[in-house]
């Protein structure tokens, strides 16, 4: 099962993204609930990912294996905003259940909410968390901010994480591995720095992804 946002969906790779290659490479049938655009913590407008877990215990999914990211889009700062999307917010003592948390809860309280609901509702099935690239197209010092919060909301749970960001290699703030490896999604001529095209996908991704599930 996938949730998350554009870059679990495949955007910048005609939406052939992290679930297809599992589906491909390891042959599991594919559960998608990934958005483009989606947040972790609420945004109005956009695809929340609290809702995609919402869907996948309305649809009754049995999930054997997780695999699921955001943030990326919490920590965005719009065209003449000062703020992130969604506030970081505060780690609690213990996570709100997914079906109670609120429209006005932060990143901090709404991932800490998915990271039980996967733990509570779906123990059978192992879990990942991918955290993404370096991305040119987001505030490096916010990134790191709420990527770091991420990780340590996943550790304190005992989820799994494959930290791209770390180990990828992959810097969008670079020109190169921007071109090289994220796709034009917007015609602007050059990568997004954000969206994976095949050759980031299959060079800088998926390796580090599947050696992380082989060890669950």
């Amino acid at each position: 099962m996938l949730l998350g946002d554009s870059i679990m969906f495949g955007s910048g790779n005609g939406g052939f993204g992290v679930g297809e290659y599992l589906e491909r490479d390891f042959g599991v049938k594919l559960y998608k609930y990934c958005v483009g655009g989606a947040r972790v913590g609420y945004c109005e407008g956009k695809d929340w990912v609290v809702a995609q877990v919402r869907r996948a215990l309305s649809d009754g999914v049995k999930a054997d294996l997780i695999v699921f990211d955001g943030f990326t889009n919490d920590c965005n700062i719009g065209e003449g905003a000062s703020e992130c999307d969604v506030p970081l917010g505060e780690v609690s003592e213990t996570a709100a259940d997914i079906n109670s948390v609120s429209e006005g809860d932060t990143f901090s309280a709404c991932f800490q909410s998915v990271v039980f609901a996967l733990k509570k509702y779906f123990s059978e099935a192992k879990s990942l968390f991918v955290r993404p690239h370096k991305m040119g197209r987001r505030d490096a010092v916010k990134q790191a901010e709420y990527g770091s919060r991420a990780v340590e909301i996943c550790k304190k749970a005992g989820v799994s994480v494959c930290d791209l960001y770390a180990y990828s290699g992959l810097d969008t703030f670079n020109a190169e591995d921007r071109d090289r490896y994220t796709a034009d999604t917007y015609g602007w001529g050059r990568g997004d720095c954000t969206h994976p095209n095949a050759l980031g996908y299959e060079q800088k991704y998926m390796p580090l992804i599947k050696e992380a599930i082989l060890k669950l």
